[in-house]
């Protein structure tokens, strides 16, 4: 046996790297300071640019390594106050480049570029930057390594204060882009350098071509968004800046909506009007710390969630989109298998199923030293009134502790999270152990054991769950994960997401990949995922309740034109019925059902993308059709319809169902600063029509107008209640008006 763990270990720590080398890291490049002015408009033709650094490009897609097609050339360097990014993306027929986006953190299929800074030097966070021909701008955080270890691996809710010039002429397009010293929390080394490291890409959508910096293998699983394999860099004779910055705003609403009247025969319409007041404030506590307070948030602009259609056992997932929340989101992953996890942000301001106003918070987020991650969140959100039983519910406090500490590696550690949800006298609590262990290039050991209970009551062995995890984490060749989770029936985080619990499952898959050696080849990338095994056996029953076989094969030819297709197989067993949209339950019983599925999608850059999927076969004791039709379509410059209409038919020997998805987004953008998002969902299951329209005036970075208009109608005029009930549910209009300022800046 020792001899077996002796050589297990030789395996995995000598293992090479990767199949392709990573030589770029063994030296350093050196970002140099401006010793004379930059004229910030996009052209990088001062005399401050001669002598800046440069990242040399090779090409990553279709063929990796091989010539690019158009010439790139990108810089950097620094002053006393910004640091600096110039590209020169030259092309031949400036005809051909693809410009339409116009709005902050959209995308139209543009050509684009983009800077990745890993500011800290740790090898698990970076910032992105992009850019877009006609200056608009998107930002994002790397969290993790790029590690999935729950929803922020790749965080793109993430916003930056920085700024960007653009210019198109008939060589290409050029940009410009600076970064305030005081976001990137410089710090110096005892020699009184500052290191990070950095990477680069541009893409050119007409050939379907991406150019990279460094030379990252593209074997690599998300190989450009793994700071652990970014180019290192250092500055010296930097003054770090430190970071204050305060964000009030004004806030009114009115609402309107139906209540049932107080002798039950129809509905009393209720009009609210309120204003308020808050205020945000960030603040660097020194180069590792990061304190955010706010006051009274109001979260009214955020975008609306798609409406989804759930078909399982499963809890729906909607992603976090609340900028409060997503200063260093990745630290607050603590995945415990699927999607469950300890702490999950849209709990706060959410009672007993009900939005609550949230009265404010802290969130302290960085490093206690350069192996000690810290997070420490505490929410207070106020009492709400449940509208079933009229029982007025108390105040809730969340409060969450994460720590994380490196081990072995850069890319190793072992972590720990407490959660807390507190009203009046109910107290829900979790704890929680993590570790990840990459011992050597490809391979990720990941483990989580958590235990919740409820007020003083002791932990229980049902009230735990445990995930363990291993990951060949590659894309050409053989790779795949198996994995292991155990969850006790009682195990329920209150300031987390829980998929499901009472089981033990058993997952693994087995895949093959390869990428086209030369442009002869038909394909850019064949991936076959030969075998994907999906296990859950019940606890307390003990009985097989879940199992899904599956294999599924894509091509994706030098076009950019992928497709897909799929074949599941699944078994389940429902100790319970289990009811789906308006007519159809599934009584308790076994089920075993198969279905054939094929997807298509055409590259974004196209005027008019289409995009689809189809597949049928059995489903539990009848039949499932599914069709999914996502069309985009971009009328030049100024304005984008995105398209989605997705028929579910359920036919059954007891019951037929037909349910609709619909959406239908119109984005217009009339310049950089004014900007138009209306969406409108229809949801057959729900039987309502939900609208929300988002108007916003971007003055400048943390500088905004906002204007929003949501409402939801219903579509069901068949029963009693419906025909007193009005068409027109709830109505609500918000004006928000923020503005941000630096308050350590001085004057002149």
């Amino acid at each position: 046996m020792r001899q077996l763990i002796s050589i297990l270990l030789y395996f995995f720590i000598s293992f090479p790297i990767y199949s392709q080398d990573l030589n770029y890291l063994n030296d350093t490049l050196q970002i140099r300071k401006f010793d004379s002015p930059v004229i910030f408009d996009g052209l990088s033709n001062e005399t401050a640019w001669d002598h800046a650094s440069k990242m040399d490009f090779i090409a990553s897609r279709p063929i990796w390594g091989g010539l690019p097609s158009e010439k790139t050339e990108m810089l950097v360097g620094y002053d006393d106050h910004h640091f600096y990014v110039a590209g020169r993306c030259y092309t031949k027929d400036s005809s051909s480049l693809v410009i339409r986006n116009l709005v902050r953190d959209g995308w139209r299929g543009d050509d684009w570029t983009t800077f990745h800074i890993d500011n800290t030097f740790d090898k698990q966070n970076a910032l992105i930057f992009s850019v877009y021909p006609m200056g608009s701008r998107y930002d994002a955080a790397i969290g993790n390594d790029g590690v999935d270890l729950g929803v922020s691996a790749f965080n793109q809710d993430f916003n930056m204060f920085w700024d960007t010039k653009s210019v198109v002429n008939k060589d290409g397009w050029f940009f410009e882009l600076k970064i305030p010293l005081y976001n990137l929390r410089l710090r110096k080394n005892r020699a009184g350098q500052v290191l990070v490291a950095i990477s680069a890409a541009r893409t050119i959508q007409n050939p379907q071509e991406m150019h990279i910096f460094p030379p990252i293998p593209q074997n690599i699983l998300d190989g450009m968004s793994k700071p652990s394999v970014k180019k290192p860099a250092w500055l010296t004779d930097i003054k770090p800046k430190k970071l204050f910055l305060a964000t009030p705003y004004l806030a009114a609403s009115t609402n309107r909506a139906n209540a049932i009247n107080s002798t039950s025969t129809g509905f009393d319409k209720i009009i609210k009007q309120t204003a308020q007041v808050g205020l945000d404030i960030k603040a660097g506590l020194n180069p590792y710390l990061t304190l955010d307070v706010s006051l009274n948030p109001d979260f009214a602009q955020v975008e609306a969630d798609d409406q989804l259609l759930n078909l399982t056992r499963f809890s729906l997932f909607f992603p976090e989109k609340r900028q409060f929340f997503q200063e260093a989101a990745g630290l607050f992953d603590f995945n415990l298998g699927g999607r469950t996890q300890m702490f999950y942000s849209r709990r706060i301001g959410i009672n007993d199923g009900q939005l609550t106003t949230v009265y404010g918070g802290a969130r302290l987020t960085g490093k206690l030293n350069s192996k000690t991650d810290i997070g420490l969140l505490s929410m207070q959100s106020a009492p709400v009134r449940d509208l079933q039983d009229n029982v007025l519910r108390g105040s809730e406090n969340f409060t969450t502790l994460r720590m994380r500490r490196k081990i072995y590696n850069q890319q190793s550690f072992v972590g720990f999270m407490v959660t807390n949800r507190r009203e009046e006298k109910n107290i829900s609590t979790g704890v929680g152990l993590d570790l990840l262990i990459n011992p050597n290039g490809d391979h990720y050991f990941i483990g989580a054991v958590a235990n919740t209970f409820e007020s003083a009551n002791s932990i229980q062995s049902n009230a735990s769950r445990v995930n363990l995890r291993y990951e060949l984490r590659k894309t050409d060749g053989f790779f795949g994960d198996m994995a292991y989770t155990f969850s006790g029936r009682e195990f329920n985080p209150q300031s987390g997401f829980l998929d499901r619990s009472d089981f033990h499952q058993w997952k693994g898959n087995l895949s093959w990949g390869r990428f086209a050696k030369d442009k002869s080849s038909r394909y850019q990338y064949k991936s076959w995922s030969i075998l994907n095994l999906d296990t859950y056996r019940g606890v307390t029953n003990n009985a097989w309740e879940t199992v899904e076989l599956s294999s599924n094969l894509s091509l994706t030819k030098l076009n950019g034109v992928q497709t897909s297709w799929a074949a599941t197989y699944n078994y389940e067993y429902l100790a319970t019925p289990l009811t789906f949209g308006n007519k159809t339950t599934i009584s308790s019983g076994d089920y075993q059902f198969a279905q054939l599925s094929f997807d298509y999608l055409q590259p974004r850059a196209k005027t008019f993308r289409n995009a689809f999927t189809v597949s049928a076969g059995t489903f539990f004791d009848g039949r499932r059709v599914n069709f999914t039709y996502n069309p985009i379509w971009n009328l030049g410059t100024h304005w984008e319809i995105q398209g989605l209409y997705s028929l579910n038919h359920l036919n059954f020997d007891r019951s037929k169902e037909t349910i609709h998805i619909g959406r239908i987004r119109i984005n217009y953008a009339l310049n950089l600063h004014l900007s138009i998002n209306y969406v409108v969902q229809l949801n057959s299951a729900n039987e309502q029509v939900f609208n929300n329209l988002r108007l916003r005036y971007n003055f400048s970075d943390g500088h905004d107008l906002y204007l929003v208009w949501n409402e939801n109608f219903y579509t069901d005029r068949s029963s009693p209640w419906a025909e007193l009930r009005p068409i027109s549910g709830n109505q609500n209009f918000i004006l928000k008006y923020n503005v941000t300022f630096d308050v350590l800046k001085k004057k002149g």
